[in-house]
């Protein structure tokens, strides 16, 4: 990897392309994985690299986004050394090419065995009361389903608790990740779980359910259409960057406008007001104050 420390190398034409998405949070922006083998790197030429650019001459602005926590080095079971780039899709109708501060560092949290991914565990760890211990897989299973059901057969279900994060498939929430919420619902049957962001799982929409309802049931052109955007202790701009950046934004520039007449043809259309119910003033209020001016945005310091 250190080779490659004074410039990001380009995939080959060849190079392995994978579709994916982003894991950091709940928008669901697409990415492209490029992957190659390490002593490998396609050309400057478009017909020398997999990302068909002239990288000979100057690239327009915001023509790609290549940054070096887009790119790592890691190694296969099989011992062998390959490059992976994770870059934004801009055919993606989520993202549309954006990148958040998140989703741009994918390549950068995978095992290299360089750097903080040296600290990860390869296996699992028991504690045996005074210190850690590694083991293999097959004995940490049962140690703990070993433990799980002696606690079901004394005390029932409501005596295991779980603490998971909602909706990322990549440390063990269970929206996301149909096994974990089969275990700690089906199989397990507790009440006890607590997502990272409250006490229980309910609502984010605080009463939206005692309405009938129900939350996140909102499509991402609403905020391109809507006439008002309303937030509630939420800072989008920092949490769900690019939903507020591809979708939010434009509607408070008024570069939906055209939609809005597409949409509902005769009524008048404009860009967005913004109201913000938030004891602080976030950067989500800064950047919409900027952006669609300060008499289209109301604060509420509640």
């Amino acid at each position: 990897m250190t080779q490659f420390r004074d410039r990001i190398p380009l995939p080959p034409p060849d190079a392995q392309r994978t579709n994916m998405t982003c894991h950091f949070c709940i928008v669901g922006c697409g990415y492209h994985v490029y992957k190659w083998p390490e002593n490998i790197e396609g050309g400057r030429a478009p017909d020398e690299n997999a990302l068909k650019i002239d990288f000979r001459k100057q690239v327009p602005p915001l023509g790609i986004i290549m940054t070096p926590p887009m790119h790592n080095v890691v190694t296969d079971r099989d011992g062998s050394r390959h490059h992976i780039m994770i870059l934004p899709d801009k055919q993606c109708v989520v993202n549309q090419g954006l990148s958040s501060t998140r989703g741009g560092q994918m390549a950068s949290v995978m095992y290299s065995g360089e750097g903080t991914s040296r600290q990860r565990l390869s296996l699992p760890k028991l504690f045996t009361g005074d210190d850690w211990v590694e083991t293999n897989w097959d004995h940490a299973l049962k140690v703990y389903a070993g433990v799980t059901k002696r606690i079901l057969d004394t005390g029932g279900p409501d005596q295991i608790a779980f603490n998971a994060f909602d909706h990322g498939g990549a440390g063990g929430g269970f929206e996301n990740t149909w096994g974990s919420g089969k275990l700690m619902f089906s199989a397990i049957g507790t009440q006890l779980v607590r997502i990272h962001n409250r006490p229980a799982y309910n609502s984010e929409c605080h009463a939206t359910r005692d309405m009938g309802v129900g939350e996140l049931n909102n499509s991402y052109e609403d905020s391109e259409v809507a006439d008002t955007l309303f937030y509630v202790g939420a800072n989008g701009y920092e949490t769900q960057t690019n939903y507020f950046l591809a979708h939010a934004l434009p509607n408070m520039t008024g570069a939906s406008i055209k939609k809005k007449q597409e949409w509902f043809p005769g009524e008048a259309a404009d860009k967005a007001k913004v109201i913000f119910i938030d004891p602080r003033r976030s950067l989500t209020l800064s950047v919409a104050n900027h952006i669609a001016g300060p008499e289209n945005v109301l604060h509420l310091a509640i």
